[in-house]
Order: C-alpha cells, then structure tokens, then sequence
C-alpha cells in the first residue's frame, strides 16, 4: 500500500500532466511548509522541480535558511533580491511607515507570487503552494499573495501532520525546529499573530476540542477569511 509520501507525489504528478505541464516551482522561504512542498516536489518531478528564493526587505536569515533546504534536496533553485522592487513600490503607492501594517507586509507575498507565475510561464509549470489546513482553515494566509497557487498539496494536513512529512521526506531538522513565521516585518511569528499555538489550533480542528478562546478565535477568523477561500461572487443574471 502506498504511503502518505507516495500518494502525495502521485497526486502532484497527475495535476500537473493533467494541466498539460510537465514543471513545478515552489517558493522557498526557509520554513518548514515550503521545505516539505520543495521536498515533494523535487521527488515527483527531479530536476524539473524548480525554487525560487526571494528575499523582499526580510531578515537574511531566512534566504539562508531556504538555501539550506534547496541544498539539502538536491533542488534547482535561484535567488531572486525582490526588496528594490517591494521599496519602489511603497513610494510609488505612497505608503509610509505609518500606514496599516498589513497593507505594507502584503505587498511582499503578492510581489513573490507574481515571481512565482513568471518563473512558471518561463517553465511549463504549475505553482505550488505551501498552505496547510491550519492556515487555510482561518485565512492565515494573502489573498492573491501565498494564497493564488495552482495546487495545494498539504493544504489537507494539520501542521503537526506536516511535521511528520517533513521527517519522512528528509527535511533538515533545523527547519523542522525553526518559528514558523510568514517573514513579513521583524519579529513577526505565526503564533503571536494567529493568537494562538498551532498545536491549539491542530487539536480543535482535529478534535472541536479547545477553549473558549480557542474555539471563539478559530470561528471568528474562518468567518471573516470565507471571501478569501472561495472564487470571487458573479452577479447572479
């Protein structure tokens, strides 16, 4: 029978010939979701596996950190420096550093995808995305941004069931053990911004068990990210 792994890559395999690609690009952040996409991708599809690093004003650490992954799985890659691009842009927009601190964060994850679409185009590939159920279930993640990918291979998994994979499939520990943080201003974490631990957000999830807050959080968040887990409504003629 099977295993997990083996089922994954079978599945990535066949979307991607479905979609008349032959190709994967994966974003490589340093964290431990796009290290076990990347790892999943290199075996399904070897040297037409292709990561893109893609510092946008972020701490160094990270683009060293994807480095370590790309070298570990043995996957093509490139480094693509985003932050002349991520800086040009808030002038032309004219956002300050007093503007809403999303509206800046989310410029680096949309300016990442539209990286991650070109390489696809240049290609013949499909965008992978590193979302997991965790994530989805509560919209941590940029509409348009993280979120605009063509398949979403762990998008079923818990994130304790990612760490799992990611020890199957031979992710560096040292990924595996790093703060999951999406990178989008100094000090950020997924967990201080979530409210919650993930293995809090993991066991309700799994189990509807949780407390109050817990339970009060996740409903609030996956209620108020639905727009952003479905296509955009058409005016019913």
């Amino acid at each position: 029978m099977p295993t997990e792994v083996e089922r994954i890559v079978e599945w990535l395999r066949a979307e991607v010939s479905s979609a008349g690609k032959s190709a994967a690009v994966v974003g490589l952040s340093g964290g431990i979701d796009s290290a076990t996409v990347a790892a999943l991708a290199k075996q399904a599809f070897g040297d037409r596996a292709f990561g893109v690093i893609m510092p946008c004003d972020s701490d160094p650490k990270d683009a060293e950190d994807a480095r370590l992954v790309a070298e570990a799985i043995g996957m093509q890659h490139r480094i693509v420096d985003l932050t002349p691009v991520y800086q040009l842009l808030r002038e032309t927009l004219g956002l300050p550093d007093g503007a809403p601190r999303l509206a800046i964060a989310n410029l680096k994850p949309r300016l990442r995808m539209i990286t991650l679409y070109a390489e696809a185009a240049v290609r013949g590939a499909l965008v992978l995305g590193t979302g997991n159920r965790a994530e989805l279930e509560i919209g941590y993640f940029t509409k348009y941004g993280d979120g605009g990918v063509d398949l979403l291979p762990l998008g079923g998994f818990l994130k304790r069931e990612v760490r799992e994979l990611a020890r199957q499939i031979g992710v560096p520990q040292r990924t595996i053990d790093r703060q999951p943080s999406a990178g989008l201003w100094e000090g950020q974490t997924d967990e201080a911004e979530m409210g919650m631990s993930y293995a809090e957000l993991d066991q309700f999830l799994a189990t509807g068990e949780g407390s109050a807050v817990v339970s009060g959080l996740v409903d609030n968040l996956h209620r108020a990210s639905e727009h952003k887990r479905r296509l955009p409504s058409v005016f019913p003629r």
